[in-house]
């Protein structure tokens, strides 16, 4: 495997060592929780322990996968490996909708059952320093996700988040529970609603995943910028046929601009050099841009420029040349 870059090898270490702790804390969470759970008879607790030894699993693909996806450029993957953090991605939303789809059967079939004594009070503190924990976690895990702008990360904080949310529902059920000791079926309802959370955050990591697996259209601001980066070089008279896509973390983006059909090869080749260098430097994630130039002939639009707005429209209206 090539060598990473320096930024790379601090990248790639920030992931590992965010990673390991909250693998550390999730097994801990894990035991506590569903030991606890056992004691004080809470299915939903039990159910949220099992959650946390489900994120292990995240964990391991997160340590493991970065070493590839952290990559250079080679030869057989000449756009870089940032489609492996995209996968390790999707397998982290699967995992979590698994879990939670698992979580929603076995409450639905206890609903049925006869219905359980209440869950002892243990099972509410065990509950609420879980989600002080988790929530901790999750903050932490995101500035950092944030900071080295790391997707797998960042779906890894949301795996925390869900575990922090899902202990919400089972800390009011036992409260519910003390105060309304006849309304037996509340734990299992609470764990059903955990369910819910958990699928929500499984669409929320999985469906920008597959976007960006099936190349798909990436954000218009992105575009916006670089229609001003364009307009404020004098040279450019003209930018369309602008598209953008996501590889991991990183945005890939190409391009037509129009420049004075009169100068040289060599001038407007510095042209579009000097241009690619201000979009890399000043446009967050873009790791690569292709430029295509082409003469600007129309004098009427060299006297009437179209209005950023304009030309935003013509590129969502207009083939590629």
């Amino acid at each position: 495997m090539p060598e990473a870059s320096d930024q790379d090898s601090v990248k790639g270490k920030t992931i590992r060592t965010v990673t390991l702790v909250g693998a550390i804390l999730n097994v801990f969470l894990a035991v506590v929780k569903i030991g606890v759970g056992k004691v004080a008879g809470s299915q939903a607790l039990v159910a949220d322990g099992v959650h946390s030894f489900s994120d292990l699993i995240t964990d391991a693909v997160i340590l493991f996968g970065s070493r590839y996806w952290m990559a250079p450029a080679d030869s057989n993957h000449p756009y870089g490996h940032g489609k492996f953090e995209t996968l390790a991605n999707v397998f982290i939303g699967l995992m979590l909708a698994l879990v939670g789809i698992g979580m929603g059967w076995d409450s639905i079939e206890t609903l049925s059952d006869t219905a359980p004594p209440a869950p002892g009070m243990l099972a509410f503190y065990a509950a609420v320093a879980a989600i002080v924990m988790k929530e901790l976690l999750y903050r932490w895990t995101m500035q950092k996700a944030k900071h080295i702008q790391s997707g797998a990360l960042r779906a890894n904080a949301w795996h925390h988040r869900s575990d922090a949310l899902s202990s919400v529902p089972v800390a009011v059920a036992v409260i519910a529970n003390a105060i309304f000791p006849s309304l037996k079926y509340l734990d299992q309802i609470a764990a059903l609603l955990v369910t819910g959370m958990i699928l929500k955050a499984a669409f929320e990591i999985i469906w920008p995943a597959l976007k960006e697996l099936t190349d798909a259209r990436g954000s218009e601001e992105v575009e916006k910028r670089l229609v001003q980066l364009a307009e404020e070089d004098g040279d450019i008279r003209e930018i369309h046929a602008i598209r953008s896509r996501q590889t991991g973390g990183s945005l890939l983006l190409d391009c037509h601009i129009l420049v004075d059909p009169e100068m040289t090869i060599e001038h407007a080749h510095g042209i579009s050099e000097r241009f690619k260098t201000t979009i890399i430097t000043q446009m967050d994630n873009v790791i690569d841009v292709v430029i295509h130039i082409e003469p600007y002939t129309c004098e009427e639009r060299l006297v009437n420029p179209c209005s950023l707005e304009e030309r935003l429209h013509q590129q969502k209206n207009k083939p590629n040349r």
